[in-house]
C-alpha cells in the first residue's frame, strides 16, 4: 500500500536543500573563491507551481514514489520531480 500524494494541483513547492555542509550542488565556485567571497550569493530556493496530478513510478528496486509535473517561476518548460525532493513554500 502506499501513501497518498502530499501536493495538490496549483499548489506552490520549493526545492529541499541538496547538501548539509554548506556547500550547495549549485554552488560552482572554487574552494578558494568560497573563501574569498564568504557565504553563498545564491540558495536553492527555486519555487514552482504544480500543474497536474501526480504519476505513481517505481524505480528499478520496486520502491515507489510520487512524480509531479511542476513549473519553475518565470519558465514555461514542465519538469517532473519526485515528492522527495519537494516541500511547501516557506514565505
Amino acid at each position: 500500500m502506499t501513501a497518498q500524494p502530499l501536493y495538490k494541483i496549483n499548489q506552490r513547492v520549493q526545492e529541499r536543500k541538496k547538501a548539509n555542509l554548506g556547500i550547495s550542488d549549485r554552488d560552482v565556485r572554487s574552494i578558494s573563491k568560497r573563501r574569498l567571497e564568504g557565504f553563498l550569493k545564491y540558495k536553492n530556493e527555486r519555487k514552482f507551481t504544480i500543474v497536474g496530478k501526480p504519476k505513481l513510478k517505481a524505480d528499478s528496486l520496486k520502491r515507489k514514489s510520487w512524480l509531479y509535473p511542476i513549473i519553475e517561476d518565470g519558465k514555461k518548460r514542465i519538469e517532473w520531480k519526485i515528492q522527495g525532493m519537494l516541500k511547501p513554500v516557506e514565505e
